[in-house]
């Protein structure tokens, strides 16, 4: 079978292996139809991050079962379409019992697709085939009225939606919300979206990129433009950044207000980072970081997909196929989804 491997700086290159085998219980063989790329694996081909090539790429993806265990037989069919957590989970372990499956202790910890130190393990998705090691654990079952391309992230910048506010807007009155965009694209236009269109928080998106502000505009979602992040006069209940940058981050942690809450998607890749920390302390600041709960946010976002009223679809940008996606992958664009 072919996938594509990420092998240096810049360079991504087709690769022939062995096609899959089914070798247990407990096991599925999909088709990735519609991989997403993250907001982080253009960073990771440029050599922006701390992860080395040589490894298999992609890790957002839907597909469809391809083969699977005897004791599979009567949960799932051939041709069903799948969503997949990117990260590797038992179901069974304390982790995963206590709503951790980000943290499985049955594999290495973060294990997961399409980035180390999974994916020379478990491959990547922009792939002919992707096995699915745990699949009752794992496996989402995804209507046949939801278009696969519209949820390709699903698993990872969609499910930081939850991460990032669906999760706390119960604990607030008509919260004001603030996103603030950068780097980590299209997690900041997810959250706006979501906000926006459930229209559970009154919700300001804010950028210094001109091509996302205009799509979040044309989407209806309220917008403040910037050329660089001011001084901010204006302070928020629940600030979720997206930024990845400094000055979006220090935008972000300086607008929060009284007992507001502040979450992030941003990683900075040192663990010498400022805050404002007499200030976040006086306001009576919850801070909440760390990486995606993928499973539990896709259960938890599922149910707004399902009925329409959260259209993650309207966010990807452009979309090109799986023979082309050498090229594609390394081309810059807000969501890029390969589809098969």
């Amino acid at each position: 079978m072919r996938r594509l491997m990420f092998r240096k700086k810049g360079i991504l290159e087709w690769e022939e292996v062995d096609p899959l085998v089914i070798t247990g219980e407990n096991q599925v063989i999909i088709e990735p139809i519609s991989i997403a790329r993250c907001d982080l694996d253009l960073p990771i081909v440029r050599g922006e991050t701390l992860f080395r090539a040589p490894f298999p790429v992609g890790h957002e993806f839907v597909g469809k079962i391809k083969s699977l265990s005897e004791d599979l037989a009567n949960l799932y069919s051939i041709g069903m379409t799948v969503a997949v957590p990117f990260q590797i989970s038992c179901g069974s372990c304390p982790a995963c019992l206590n709503h951790h499956a980000n943290s499985c202790d049955s594999v290495p910890y973060t294990s997961g697709y399409g980035m180390p130190p999974g994916a020379n393990s478990f491959g990547g998705a922009i792939a002919d085939e992707i096995k699915i090691p745990f699949a009752k654990q794992m496996l989402f079952v995804v209507d046949n009225k939801i278009n696969p391309v519209g949820i390709a992230s699903f698993s990872d910048n969609i499910a930081e939606v939850w991460k990032l506010a669906g999760r706390f807007l119960g604990q607030k009155k008509d919260p004001k919300v603030l996103v603030v965009g950068g780097h980590a694209g299209s997690i900041g236009l997810y959250t706006a979206l979501f906000l926006h269109q459930t229209k559970k928080a009154e919700v300001l998106y804010v950028d210094t990129d001109t091509t996302k502000i205009q799509l979040a505009e044309s989407l209806g979602i309220p917008v403040e433009s910037f050329s660089n992040f001011p001084k901010p006069t204006k302070k928020y209940d629940l600030v979720c950044d997206a930024s990845a940058n400094k000055q979006g981050w220090d935008f972000a942690v300086r607008s929060l207000g009284r007992n507001a809450i502040f979450s992030s998607a941003s990683i900075f890749w040192t663990n010498q980072w400022e805050i404002p920390y007499l200030e976040m302390y006086n306001q009576g600041v919850e801070i909440h970081l760390g990486r995606v709960e993928s499973k539990d946010s896709m259960e938890a976002l599922y149910p707004y997909i399902l009925s329409g009223i959260f259209t993650p679809e309207k966010i990807v940008t452009k979309t090109a196929n799986f023979d082309d996606a050498k090229e594609a992958w390394l081309e810059e664009s807000i969501k890029l989804v390969i589809t098969k």
